[in-house]
């Protein structure tokens, strides 16, 4: 007993200090990533950008330095739970497993596989509103000439509508599972699906808190052109997507890790 408590202790630390840390660097990554690729484009074609995010070349450092520790430390919080457990460290299996997991890992399955869908779907929504006003479209705007000459190829329009495809792409294939020949590192997706979880739920929870905020007075909406259904709609998008895009990763780890390679438990993941 003496010797659990201090390891629950370093566990609880671990996870204060992980959530902190990779809060405050989630916070505003969103904006580091989009801002980097507006710059990177604006710079390459020269086009007027829609929006502008000014880069913080220090805060960009200690947000990303931050996320990664954070990280770090919820992960090392996760294996000393397992090992408190008796599970496997690296797969998180128990020794022995119990009578009812083939229920619950086909009810995760749909639940899973669902969010792959839904993810595509709502990634879908949000690149067509922003193509369309690539292309010249109105829809979600009160002044038709909000964005100038702004083009598809403009930074903060195609830019993210491909960000959007890449969505739509690792939805489907956490919907789908992807399988060999693609020969794809299962770290590839599931790396891209944590960059974008930790882009999309951050960016949606402060949007419907400032939302919030100027309902009550507090705060007001600077982006004049834009209707003001897009900001009550888009960020409540964003943080749904985002739940889900994780969702569907979490499940696609789960059906493709095949045979531990710590434990030996488990077994092949494409038969």
């Amino acid at each position: 007993m003496k010797t659990r408590r201090p390891q629950a202790a370093a566990t609880v630390a671990a996870v204060i200090a992980g959530v902190g840390l990779a809060g405050f660097g989630a916070t505003g990554i969103a904006f580091d990533i989009v801002g980097v690729l507006m710059a990177a484009l604006a710079a390459a074609t020269g086009a007027e950008e829609a929006v502008q995010l000014p880069l913080d070349w220090p805060m960009i450092a200690a947000r990303a330095a931050a996320l990664v520790v954070g990280t770090a430390l919820l992960v090392s919080a996760v294996r000393r739970r397992r090992r408190a457990r008796c599970a496997c460290r690296r797969c998180g299996r128990p020794p022995v497993p119990t009578s009812t997991a083939g229920g619950g890992r086909r009810a995760w399955d749909r639940l899973s596989v669902g969010a792959g869908y839904a993810t595509v779907v709502l990634a879908a929504g949000y690149g067509a509103l922003k193509a369309q006003w690539g292309l010249g479209g109105t829809i979600g705007l009160d002044d038709p000439q909000a964005f100038g000459e702004v083009r598809l190829w403009s930074s903060g329009m195609g830019d993210t509508a491909l960000l959007a495809l890449i969505a739509m792409a690792l939805g489907l294939g956490f919907a789908r599972t992807w399988r060999p020949p693609l020969r794809m590192p299962r770290w590839l997706p599931l790396t891209a699906a944590f960059v974008g979880c930790v882009m999309l739920v951050p960016v949606g929870i402060l949007g419907i808190g400032y939302r919030i905020a100027t309902v009550l007075g507090v705060a007001q909406v600077s982006m004049a052109g834009v209707s003001l259904w897009v900001f009550d709609v888009i960020y409540a998008w964003f943080l749904s997507m985002g739940l889900a895009m994780g969702l569907a990763a979490a499940g696609y780890h789960y059906r493709t890790r095949g045979v531990c390679r710590s434990c030996g438990r488990g077994r092949p993941a494409f038969t």
